[in-house]
């Protein structure tokens, strides 16, 4: 059985910027011990493994919470199919629809709440990068010109620049040149909003937030 609640996250990028901007709401993540009503963060190794984990996390977490955030990068359909087949062979009865608030249901075989995030917002396709694109305050002036400019280096890869990211990290890729331009050029995502380069209020933030301590149950 799980010693405390858990939260399975696809990597290290997740479990960072996660921790970090629960950090921001309040959830005391810097406390050494965590306490005892904080989930642990649990790094599965990718969607696959996540997704191979559920029915297993579900059963040891018995009179816990556990919750799951992963990607919705191919289709948000066929993502939410894959982790409501899972969830039904935890005994978690699941809607047709991922709620646009998150998932929180529970599972009667194990005695257990079950919760699921799908990133980047429960409503489109996307990934942790897109989530966090929502962090860049809006009328922030650099994020165009990071886009710009990494697509142009991208255009102009074969010609001159040599910029040979592959096309489904453009995000990613935009984000880093952003960050490269901070007044501490290149932090990793976690750190950059705990240094308050990333807002922690967006909408989509706010929801992500209140759906975590609804899974946990927390005030």
């Amino acid at each position: 059985m799980a010693e405390r609640s858990q939260l399975w996250v696809e990597g290290a990028d997740d479990d960072h910027t996660i921790r970090h901007l629960l950090i921001r709401h309040g959830v005391d993540y810097d406390h050494k011990p965590w306490l005892a009503w904080i989930p642990s963060i649990e790094q599965a190794g990718g969607k696959n493994k996540l997704l191979q984990t559920v029915e297993r996390s579900v059963r040891a977490s018995t009179n816990r919470a556990v919750g799951f955030v992963l990607d919705a990068d191919s289709s948000l359909q066929s993502r939410w199919a894959a982790m409501s087949s899972c969830l039904g062979d935890a005994g978690v009865n699941v809607p047709e629809d991922i709620p646009p608030e998150g998932f929180v249901g529970e599972s009667q075989t194990y005695r257990t709440r079950v919760g699921v995030w799908l990133m980047p917002d429960n409503q489109r396709e996307g990934a942790l990068e897109d989530f966090i694109g929502t962090l860049v305050e809006e009328a922030d002036p650099l994020l165009p010109l990071a886009r710009e400019s990494t697509i142009q280096a991208k255009i102009q890869a074969k010609k001159l620049h040599g910029a040979n990211y592959r096309d489904v990290d453009e995000k990613k890729a935009v984000l880093h040149a952003w960050l490269a331009w901070q007044e501490e050029p290149g932090l990793p995502y976690g750190i950059a909003i705990r240094a308050k380069y990333f807002r922690q209020d967006s909408p989509v933030a706010e929801r992500f937030v209140a759906w975590f301590r609804g899974v946990f149950e927390l005030e």
